[in-house]
């Protein structure tokens, strides 16, 4: 059993503390406000608390999560055991950084409801990132930072059952237009009849965007269990040119609903400032004839000030949304799932997250690149992490694949993530 003695318990403490010893370690513990109690040798007995506790493994302890409030934090990056820390100490403790600080600091993503710049699409940028300074680069350093606190405790307990993990790989698909001529409302989206390729299109060429049967091809092949974010709006110029209630849409979501692939919601691009993402995911409850509780935001235009208040009114139970449009790596610095704290109400919510750490539009849009230096990222990304054993989430999109560069992209992470590589 492990036991946290601490003077003072919050949300934020009981969030950050069931995140890791509950969650990610999968090991009980206790916390106490007494640390004068009588120690059982089985147990371990950690003081989190600004002064050192004879008997107890002391971690340093800031302010952060004694606060109520949402207020800026003072941030310098040093390191400890060479990795890259803030919220550190120069006094002697057992670890002289608060990692319970660090880690609920990048879950609660709390520097995104600070003041900040915004992109064209009123997106947080990811250069505003403590994360994007070099010495973190977007890496999942929260598990580099659980790595070493699990090696400490072992020192003291080489018995304790952590939980063990192994890497594992997700695609995704963000469905924006499954077609390029297809599927259309010619009246408010008419596709231009003049250029030879829709011409052949309508008259039985395949649609330039259908690249299902490669994708669902390689999912098979591969044994694959991807997900598929469907965008069902035509009304604004960055949202789709297929119709939602058009035939072809219906019987591409039948066909992918009976290949047995989950299906989620890709809400447009004003979903949540015109509160239509309840909406578009009942409509797509009603042509794949399933239920949906997964999603992922079109453009990944997420704001922690409101977006997920309405994923949790439409019943959306696990959000993809936390990427950066133009960069690789780790929005909250971790790989797998966890669950969204509520800064503004300052409590632990039911929403979950799955961060996306890969995608192909990142190099089509913002990072221009060859095929060779793309393929480069992508083994030294797939190396990263399976060091620590992460879980890897790309972003394909289907117009995409239809670009010969990223179809072998796909095709190049599937050969490649389960073999190992000497470091």
């Amino acid at each position: 059993m492990i036991v946290i003695y601490t003077p003072k318990v919050t949300n934020r403490i009981k969030y950050t503390l069931d995140f890791i010893f509950t969650g990610y370690f999968g090991i009980p513990y206790e916390l106490i406000q007494d640390p004068g109690i009588r120690q059982a040798p089985e147990n371990i007995y950690i003081n989190y608390s600004s002064q050192k506790i004879p008997g107890f493994f002391s971690i340093y302890r800031d302010d952060l999560l004694l606060q109520e409030t949402i207020t800026a934090q003072h941030i310098f990056v040093s390191r400890e055991h060479q990795m890259p820390v803030f919220f550190q100490t120069t006094e002697h403790f057992d670890l002289r950084f608060d990692i319970f600080s660090c880690i609920f600091y990048l879950l609660s993503r709390y520097e995104e409801y600070l003041p900040h710049e915004t992109d064209i699409h009123g997106r947080y940028k990811s250069s505003n990132s403590i994360l994007s300074r070099p010495e973190f680069n977007f890496s999942p350093v929260i598990e580099v930072w659980l790595h070493h606190f699990k090696t400490e405790l072992l020192k003291i307990n080489p018995a304790i059952p952590f939980r063990k993990y192994a890497f594992e790989y997700l695609p995704t698909f963000d469905v924006d237009n499954a077609y390029k001529y297809k599927g259309r409302n010619w009246l408010k989206r008419p596709p231009n009849i003049f250029k030879r390729e829709c011409r052949n299109t309508f008259f039985g060429h395949k649609d330039p965007y259908d690249t299902f049967d490669f994708i669902l091809g390689e999912a098979e092949k591969y044994e694959l269990k991807p997900l598929f974010f469907f965008l069902l709006s035509d009304e604004n110029e960055n949202d789709s040119n297929v119709s939602p209630v058009s035939l072809q849409l219906y019987e591409l979501l039948r066909r992918v609903s009976d290949a047995k692939i989950n299906i989620g919601i890709h809400p447009s691009y004003c979903a949540g400032s015109d509160h239509t993402i309840a909406e578009e995911k009942k409509h797509l409850e009603v042509l794949s004839s399933s239920s949906i509780s997964i999603s992922r935001q079109h453009f990944l235009r997420i704001n922690f000030k409101g977006y997920f208040s309405e994923l949790n009114d439409a019943g959306i139970k696990k959000d993809y949304s936390l990427a950066y449009p133009d960069t690789i790596g780790f929005r909250a610095g971790f790989s797998r799932e966890f669950s969204f704290f509520d800064l503004r109400e300052n409590k632990i919510t039911d929403l979950i997250f799955q961060p996306s750490g890969w995608m192909d539009a990142t190099y089509e849009y913002y990072q221009t690149k060859n095929y060779l230096k793309m393929t480069q990222e992508i083994l030294q990304f797939i190396r990263q992490i399976r060091k620590i054993n992460g879980k890897l989430v790309t972003i394909f999109h289907n117009d995409l694949i239809a670009k010969e560069d990223y179809r072998n992209a796909f095709q190049f992470i599937n050969n490649h993530v389960n073999v190992d590589y000497e470091e």
